[in-house]
């Protein structure tokens, strides 16, 4: 038996205020998710500009569509599959500019200071290493622990089997162990 995961009341009356012209309910709906979105599109993309551009494009679309979208399931899922889509555009656009261009010549808060400085430059590392595994493990990577999808929502996502999927992750995360380790022993 397959269970969705219906929208919840919250996100399912904001869609219903947005779908009336309520443009407080997209800024709610915005600040509510930003910032799992932009992570996920950073992570995808490591440009803080284009990373904001995608969201931007992803919430200027879910405000013109608004009145004709129909979202059943998690709304979250659906805003991250989103940013995920364009962030692989931007990706493929960037790609194709960047081969004509060939061809014609991220808060301390009151923690130690010094713990803050090494989470901080652990993060770096963690992430200037994600950079460096294949896209389509970094997607996978990224969409199942930063963003929290379930396999088989990476499969809908990227059209590709859940057997597909599972296996980018275990080779990203090999991948992302052994590149860790030699950094270490340098």
């Amino acid at each position: 038996m397959r269970l969705r995961k219906l929208l919840n009341s919250e996100d399912k009356h904001l869609l219903k205020l947005l779908r009336h012209g309520d443009n407080s309910a997209l800024r709610r709906l915005y600040e509510k998710y930003r910032t799992d979105l932009f992570t996920v599109a950073l992570s995808l993309i490591h440009e803080v500009h284009t990373a904001e551009d995608c969201l931007q494009d992803v919430f200027v679309r879910l405000a013109e569509g608004a009145a004709d979208m129909e979202i059943r399931r998690n709304l979250k899922g659906y805003l991250i599959s989103s940013v995920a889509n364009r962030a692989r555009d931007r990706l493929r656009e960037k790609t194709r500019l960047s081969d004509r261009t060939e061809n014609i010549g991220c808060s301390a808060g009151t923690a130690d200071p010094v713990k803050v400085l090494i989470d901080r430059e652990e993060s770096a590392r963690v992430f200037d290493t994600l950079m460096r595994l294949p896209y389509e493990q970094r997607e996978v990577f990224v969409l199942h622990v930063q963003a929290g999808m379930k396999f088989r929502e990476i499969a809908e996502l990227q059209s590709v089997s859940i057997k597909t999927v599972m296996s980018r992750y275990r080779y990203g995360i090999e991948k992302l162990q052994a590149l860790l380790e030699r950094d270490d022993a340098k």
